[in-house]
């Protein structure tokens, strides 16, 4: 005998394990039941759904992740019809008042099964090799983050002794009495290939004569 498809407008309710209930149709139960939709895009849904914002960087904020995975997301809630499409300068809204009734029981679905999962069960107790582990992490990683601040720290210091140095050269060019605002721009002159530099002259000259200066 073959599977027959649950009506997908035969309304239903559950109880989650808060005891909120949960009103869905069969449609909404057949897509949470097919895992098209995980945790991360339904609490990305509530997210939007209750802050009124459907910002990619609203989501990297909330759940630490990066842009890609961010777009693909709000990808996702445009097909569910939780966002509208980006307008011409990139901008969504959200297009519902209320969490979606396929969201709705994907969220107290996976509800359930995480208080059956950890009913009855102790936390686990970290082990002495266990914080061995983890303070060695630490250690590396803090040792390595230190590095990086020396390095940077030497390197700030060298620019500000260069930086000193290049003021002393020209409080010494000024006081023997050379102009060092013209000093600086032959210096940046000197950077520059002669090519570049002569057609610009050609060009300021052209403009000049246009202007009579």
């Amino acid at each position: 005998m073959g599977r027959q498809d649950m009506p997908k407008d035969v309304q239903m309710e559950i109880t989650g394990p808060d005891g909120r209930s949960v009103a869905f149709t069969g449609g909404d139960l057949e897509r949470a039941a097919a895992g098209f939709l995980d945790a991360l895009t339904v609490s990305a849904a509530r997210h939007v759904v209750e802050t009124g914002k459907a910002s990619v960087t609203g989501l990297q904020r909330q759940f630490g992740i990066g842009y890609a995975r961010a777009s693909a997301l709000m990808e996702a809630l445009e097909a569910e019809g939780v966002v509208t499409a980006a307008n011409h300068v990139g901008k969504r809204e959200v297009a519902v008042d209320e969490l979606p009734g396929a969201f709705r029981v994907a969220e107290g679905i996976g509800a359930m099964v995480g208080a059956a999962a950890s009913n009855g069960r102790a936390p686990m107790k970290e082990t002495a090799e266990d914080a061995e582990v983890r303070e060695g992490v630490y250690r590396v990683a803090a040792d390595e983050l230190r590095s990086f601040c020396e390095r940077f720290e030497r390197l700030e210091a060298e620019k500000k002794d260069i930086a000193d140095q290049m003021k002393e050269v020209m409080a010494e060019a000024k006081a023997r009495g050379y102009d060092t605002k013209v000093l600086r721009k032959v210096i940046a002159l000197r950077k520059r290939d002669r090519d570049d530099i002569a057609e610009e002259e050609a060009v300021l000259q052209l403009y000049r004569e246009a202007l009579g200066v």
